[in-house]
């Protein structure tokens, strides 16, 4: 494509490395960044180049490779809101469901995806066809190889060693991902991700086949996830109005505190440990991928136990379920029936919380018609989540549920009194649906179980930086039992007294609340979970943060060991 000694040809190539180099300036503004990204980037055209002996058709897949990374990673947040990640190219090229899954969902995306990449693919043998090799002599092809080989690896190490975010607000698309290559070695290690004591202090069990048989009267479960929910106190400078205050309060008449892993965002983290009983944080730079990497590795978990005691257990998800694999996840530790935007044809993801508590009661009515024609009672687990409170908090959502001459200005703050509506808008809508079922299921004995996800990265809060920390995905970096980190969960019944009432602790780690909720609702306890109750006695409620660290190693010793948990 490039004459042999063309000098127009060494000025196209110049050039156009210039323009891609200055786009990469564009998508990261942070100028460190930018200059390791920058250096990868050459280094590669560089390496690909000798390798080839072709500079033309070196620079041409450096480029096509950073154009397909960027344009991807743009998909990817446009949907998920994280940049792209190595593990996500693992994930879809080595799993023919999730290609599958993404072609019939995004088939306008999937057509034009596979157009780019087949003319890419035709444009890049024209070149390598078409362009005259060079001979670049083997001391300095030699040199120059190595050169950029030991510039890419260090570009890439010092990108990893930075931890570049991957919730971030679209940018540091490049760093993110070129940083995240460094996880490569943790994918494919043989010890996994679980830290256990040397020695087995706590008698193993063989993880056979779950059993449990629960009394006649097991409650139906509703396990509410609140987007965004922060009771008030956690900070004391910030007040809400008096409607809220029974929001937060269990069946005891107090408000627990719950201790998240992660701010601002992250929702799956906070839903994979109430689900399985198990902190995010060991999974260290992968967290965002737990559900993916603990896939088909999990023996018991809430629902798995709940299913064994006869439960039809069932996930009510606000968006699409099977993207990136968390469908598989779900189905994997033991819900019989996901229910997403495939089958309640939401037609976005925020809508009002009655939307989801509605389908919460059409799966109960469900029940109660296969009652009707069995005689037998199967109580339910369901699962469900609420979107109204998720940000931007920028607009009135909902204006027409304003009462007449109510007012939403409680602090003279915009945005913090539009999320403090949302709030109150919640607890209005969870009110109404526990109200309709006192009237539908009149001696129906019901557990709710209610939990904050994460805090809301407002402005008003009085963290320091605390938009920024959610914006670029550093929450890593806070004090584990930083104050960011403080939600609440409540436990109430109705038609129903709890048989076990919320541990008189000052907070609690968000991995207990599976155990707490098997407790509340009167099941019988099994091994696993009675030494979950057993853990939160000794640790006073914490898990990661456990004074007794070995407590803690020993219990996870004890699922490995007796087949629980399968490493990855």
């Amino acid at each position: 494509m490039l004459g042999k000694a063309s000098p127009i040809g060494g000025r196209l190539l110049a050039f156009i490395l210039t323009c891609w180099i200055g786009f990469i300036a564009f998508t990261e503004p942070d100028f460190p960044l930018f200059a390791l990204v920058a250096a990868f980037f050459a280094a590669l055209v560089v390496f690909l180049s000798v390798l080839s002996r072709r500079p033309g058709f070196g620079l041409a897949v450096a480029t096509f490779v950073f154009v397909a990374v960027y344009v991807t990673s743009a998909f990817k947040f446009n949907v998920a809101a994280m940049n792209l990640h190595v593990y996500d190219v693992i994930f879809y090229l080595f799993s023919v469901a999730q290609l599958s899954f993404f072609i019939e969902t995004y088939s306008a995306a999937a057509t034009v995806f596979g157009a780019i990449i087949a003319v890419t693919l035709l444009l890049m043998v024209i070149s390598f066809r078409l362009e005259t090799p060079r001979c670049f002599g083997s001391i300095g092809g030699s040199v120059a190889a190595v050169t950029a080989l030991a510039v890419l690896i260090g570009s890439g190490m010092a990108l990893g060693a930075r931890k570049p975010t991957f919730f971030d607000d679209g940018r540091h698309v490049f760093s993110a991902f070129i940083g995240s290559l460094t996880d490569l070695p943790a994918l494919m290690r043989a010890k996994g991700f679980f830290e256990i004591s040397a020695h087995a202090t706590l008698s193993p069990t063989v993880a056979a086949p779950i059993t449990c048989k629960p009394g006649k009267d097991a409650p139906d479960i509703v396990l509410f996830l609140n987007e965004s929910a922060m009771p008030e106190g956690v900070y004391p400078q910030l007040h809400y109005p008096a409607e809220l205050a029974p929001f937060f309060r269990s069946d005891d008449g107090r408000t627990h505190r719950l201790r998240v892993e992660t701010f601002g965002g992250g929702t799956w983290l906070s839903d994979f440990s109430v689900l399985t009983g198990l902190p995010t944080n060991t999974f260290g730079n992968l967290r965002n991928f737990a559900t993916q990497l603990m896939t088909g590795r999990l023996r018991h978990s809430l629902p798995q136990y709940l299913k064994a005691c006869g439960y039809d257990t069932t996930m009510i998800y606000p968006s699409l379920a099977e993207f990136a694999g968390s469908g598989r996840f779900y189905r994997a530790i033991g819900f019989d029936r996901i229910i997403d935007r495939q089958v309640h044809h939401a037609s976005d993801d925020r809508q009002r919380d009655a939307f989801y508590y509605d389908q919460v009661v059409k799966v109960l009515d469900a029940s109660r018609a296969k009652q009707g024609e069995s005689g037998v009672r199967r109580p339910q687990f369901i699962v469900a989540s609420s979107m109204s409170t998720h940000s931007p908090w920028n607009f009135r959502f909902a204006p027409e549920m304003l009462k007449k001459g109510e007012t939403t200005r409680w602090t003279g703050d915009a945005e913090f009194d539009e999320y403090l509506w949302r709030m109150v808008l919640a607890k209005r809508d969870r009110d109404a649906f526990r109200a309709t079922l006192a009237q539908r299921f009149p001696q129906q004995p019901f557990l709710f179980v209610n939990y904050g996800d994460h805090q809301p990265a407002l402005t008003r809060l009085p963290l320091a930086h605390a938009t920024e920390i959610a914006d670029t995905g550093v929450a890593w970096q806070l004090d584990p039992a930083s104050r960011a980190f403080e939600t609440y969960y409540a436990i109430e019944g109705l038609n129903f007294t709890l048989k076990a009432q919320p541990p008189d602790v000052p907070i609690l780690e968000i991995p207990h609340l599976a155990a707490l909720t098997v407790a509340a609702a009167g099941l019988p306890l099994d091994p696993v979970f009675e030494r979950r109750m057993w853990l939160i006695d000794k640790c006073d409620g914490l898990y990661a943060d456990c004074k007794d660290r070995g407590a803690v190693l020993a219990f996870q010793r004890y699922m490995l060991d007796s087949g629980w948990i399968v490493q990855p």
